[in-house]
Parts: C-alpha cells; sequence; structure tokens
C-alpha cells in the first residue's frame, strides 16, 4: 500500500515565503479535508471546524507553540496552492482505497466538492 495522506500532503510544494510560516502547509491541507469531510464548507466553515475542535486537533497533532490556523490563515494558504498538484496527490492516495476500471466512472456532485 501507498503513503498515508499526509505523507502524500507533504509532497505538495509549499509556495509561501519562509517568514511568518507558522503552520506546516500539510497540517492545513488536512484540517480542510476533515472539515469537509465532516460538512463544514469554504473558507469560513473550515475556520469554525478548526475553532471548534481546537483542542482535539492541538492533542492529535501534537501543535504547540502557535495553536491551530485561523480563518484567515486557512484562507490564504489555500488561494496559494496549486490545486492541480494536490489533487494529484489526493488521487494517488484514494487510489490505495478505490479500485476503478479504465471504463469506470465515480460521479460526484461539484457543489459537494
Amino acid at each position: 500500500m501507498g503513503a498515508n495522506l499526509i505523507e502524500q500532503l507533504k509532497q505538495v510544494e509549499d509556495l509561501r515565503t519562509t517568514d511568518g510560516r507558522r503552520h506546516p502547509l500539510w497540517l492545513i491541507l488536512v484540517f480542510v479535508i476533515m472539515g469537509t469531510m465532516n460538512g463544514y464548507v469554504g473558507y469560513r466553515g473550515w475556520g469554525d471546524f478548526v475553532k471548534r475542535h481546537r483542542r482535539v486537533l492541538i492533542e492529535k497533532f501534537g501543535i504547540q507553540k502557535h495553536g491551530v490556523p485561523s480563518y484567515s490563515t486557512i484562507r490564504r494558504v489555500v488561494m496559494g496552492v496549486d490545486f492541480d498538484k494536490l489533487a494529484e496527490k489526493f488521487n494517488t492516495w484514494a487510489q490505495n482505497y478505490v479500485d476503478l476500471g479504465v471504463s469506470e466512472w465515480c460521479a460526484t456532485d461539484g457543489k459537494s466538492i
């Protein structure tokens, strides 16, 4: 089986400058994915998810110095991510769990994505 999701997300290029970078890109992307999977949509929604589950996220991910990212940090970071490269890494991970043949399709509602 391939790398876990976090290992795949660590391969997404972080285009931010190193100045003021408080949270690793992979961590913010994991929070976005977790929020989306729990029905939180958009920057404000993801910010609400992180804020609501702050204690558990800090404990589970061993976050210490700066706490969890704010809504504005999530927004700024996600706006700078190369979506095609992120989708490629996510799909590489997901293919370990979903077996679709060449002629098979997986349909999703665009608003849900």
